[in-house]
């Protein structure tokens, strides 16, 4: 990857634009962002992240896939004394083996033969402030007693160099595995594991924290729709979810945890009609008999389509559309307020 790949910008934040050898995106935080729930989960995790804010030692957050970690890592990084130095975040997983090492740890001028040029690394580039390592477990032995050496030691070289560099900056690791796992099964080494379970931030899968659903998508709801706003030029006229849709997300299992969540109320948004957002503009499937809608909720789902159908077809004539549906125009006009519709969104 060429120098060039990465830059820090005026807020200390280095970014990685996407690319052939770095498969990474930019790692700007996404505005409103915050760690939001009622479970104890949730709150531990917050008290984690002031303790962590403290001091700069490594800090090991246990997510599954879907689970803003890198969001956790930021607040981490944002509420300590600390927080003027860089932030930079590296997934393991998807950088090159050959280049790891060097985004770590830098390289001396010819330390790496095909790359000529002296190159800092991550830990240099952040000063003292924080690097983020996803997917830990996916580095390669020799790199994992490396890092191990370099947080026991406090400091390290860049490949090919000679000099030893004071590691300042502070290290968070994640994975969606336990590190006792991750260590039995060999995955990680025991040197490094001993460096990281210092401190460990675990956030249970949303399935398990069902008290979090709906104050995250409350607050998904309200970001998002500002940031569709914003992109499209236009007001949203949706302010709440009705009950059955809150029903709806209460019920599902969430396989992809916030992440899911976040999109699913990014799609709503941009399906929903006037002022509620309910179950139909929602784009999930039915994943057991557990999540069957009630009788109420399929009945309220049909009457809305069908209406909107109606609707559509008659170009927002409310007594034509009537007619159509042999219901007396004051009752459908209820039908129509009763769903949050709006028949001027159906003329041409």
């Amino acid at each position: 990857m060429a120098e060039s790949a990465t830059r820090t910008g005026s807020s200390g934040e280095t970014r990685m634009p996407k690319s052939a050898d770095s498969g990474q995106a930019s790692t700007t935080r996404r505005r409103g962002d915050r760690l939001v729930g009622t479970s104890r989960a949730i709150q531990r995790a917050l008290e984690q992240i002031s303790i962590a804010g403290r001091g700069r030692f490594p800090v090991w957050i246990h997510a599954e896939e879907g689970i803003e970690k890198e969001l956790i890592a930021r607040l981490i990084h944002s509420t300590s004394e600390w927080a003027t130095g860089g932030f930079f975040a590296l997934d393991a997983s998807i950088v090159p083996e050959s280049l790891l090492g060097r985004e770590l740890f830098g390289s001396a001028a010819g330390g790496i033969p095909a790359l000529p040029s002296a190159y800092e690394g991550a830990f240099e580039r952040v000063q003292s402030g924080t690097v983020l390592l996803e997917r830990v477990e996916t580095l390669a032995k020799d790199l994992q007693h490396t890092l191990a050496a370099a947080l026991d030691q406090g400091s390290f070289q860049r490949i090919g160099g000679s000099e030893r560099i004071a590691l300042q900056g502070r290290l968070v690791a994640t994975s969606g595995t336990s590190l006792d796992v991750l260590t039995s099964d060999g995955r990680i080494i025991p040197e490094l594991c001993e460096r990281l379970r210092l401190l460990e931030i675990r956030i249970p899968p949303l399935r398990e924290r069902k008290e979090d659903i709906l104050p995250v998508a409350a607050h998904y709801l309200s970001v998002l729709r500002s940031e569709i706003d914003h992109e499209t030029g236009k007001v949203s006229e949706v302010r709440r979810f009705t009950r059955e849709a809150l029903d709806r997300l209460h019920t599902h299992t969430w396989p992809g945890n916030e992440r899911e969540l976040r999109e699913q109320v990014r799609a709503a948004l941009q399906l929903a009609q006037g002022e509620e957002l309910g179950p139909e503009d929602l784009l999930l499937s039915w994943e057991s008999s557990e999540e069957v809608p009630s009788f109420r909720e399929a009945k309220r789902a049909f009457e809305r389509e069908y209406v909107t159908r109606v609707l559509r077809i008659c170009s927002g004539n409310i007594s034509r559309a009537a007619r159509i549906a042999t219901k007396d125009r004051k009752d459908f006009y209820d039908v129509m307020r009763r769903n949050s519709i709006n028949p001027a969104d159906f003329r041409s």
